[in-house]
């Protein structure tokens, strides 16, 4: 269902596991009569650090993404209107676009995780580098040199991207988090029947037990799910499509107020036009 792929941070294996814990826990703890003084500082402390130091990392490294997205769609955007600018013939051109346009889609699809072999991205970026080899004679030196130094920052992003994609935050502080709010629901109700004693329901222990223990799972599946943030399937993921170069686009003529035919030619071309 859409709303549960959405809001999958509130609905997980994860999820079920604590409910069931809470409920066997409440369940033994008024049966057999357990209480249990706890001092859940200590518990507070392993859940808390852990999940605030993840959390912090794994949005740094969702804004820093977006950062990089957008370096490379900016630098990918620039390298193409020097192409157009320059005196190629349009199969040239069109040729470049070509190779831009599969250097964007072949890294979209690796981050979406629709394919797993990212050396295809850099055989992409290597057909560039040839493109640029084959007609150093019809280019310029300082032309060559300043479209190498925007797809310099095209290569650093894919890069960066890359490595985003392939390492996470360290999974020994996950574990330590999921195990802390696991070892929560099993002596939360003994503490708690410590407190009041044993006139209380089950259904009462059982639900504040799960309250709580809910609260913290949902933030655990916010980290998890932020671990990768390109798969789009969350509300805090990124919007890959807005950063893809556009494949087709919209012709776009300018008139000069001078009214010039021949500098209006020049500057009639094809732009691309995000979606």
């Amino acid at each position: 269902m859409p709303f549960i792929k959405k809001y999958r941070f509130l609905f997980s294996i994860h999820t079920l596991i604590i409910a069931c814990i809470s409920l066997i826990s409440s369940f033994v703890s008024i049966q057999f009569k357990f209480a249990l003084y706890t001092d859940f500082f200590i518990v507070g402390v392993i859940l808390a650090f852990p999940i605030s130091f993840s959390m912090r990392e794994a949005f740094r490294r969702r804004e820093r993404a977006i950062a990089y997205l957008s370096l490379f769609k900016g630098s990918l955007q620039s390298v193409f209107y020097c192409f157009e600018n320059s005196k190629l013939d349009q199969e040239k051109k069109m040729q470049i676009k070509n190779i831009l346009s599969n250097i964007s889609t072949g890294l979209m699809q690796y981050l979406r995780g629709k394919r797993e072999d990212k050396c295809t991205v850099g055989q992409y970026s290597e057909q560039f580098f040839l493109f640029i080899r084959e007609n150093e004679e019809n280019l310029k030196s300082s032309f060559s040199v300043k479209v190498m130094l925007f797809f310099f920052r095209v290569n650093e992003s894919i890069e960066f991207l890359l490595a985003t994609k392939r390492h996470q935050t360290p999974l020994g502080i996950r574990l330590i988090v999921l195990f802390s709010i696991y070892l929560f629901a099993v002596l939360y109700p003994a503490s708690l029947l410590h407190r009041l004693g044993f006139q209380v329901t089950i259904w009462y222990v059982f639900g504040i037990t799960f309250f709580k223990a809910f609260l913290f799972v949902c933030l655990y599946n916010i980290q998890c799910s932020l671990e990768d943030p390109f798969k789009e399937d969350g509300v805090d993921n990124i919007r890959l499509r807005d950063f893809e170069f556009p494949e087709t686009g919209e012709p776009v003529t300018a008139v000069m107020s001078n009214g010039s035919p021949k500098a209006e030619d020049k500057i009639s071309t094809t732009l691309p036009v995000s979606p």
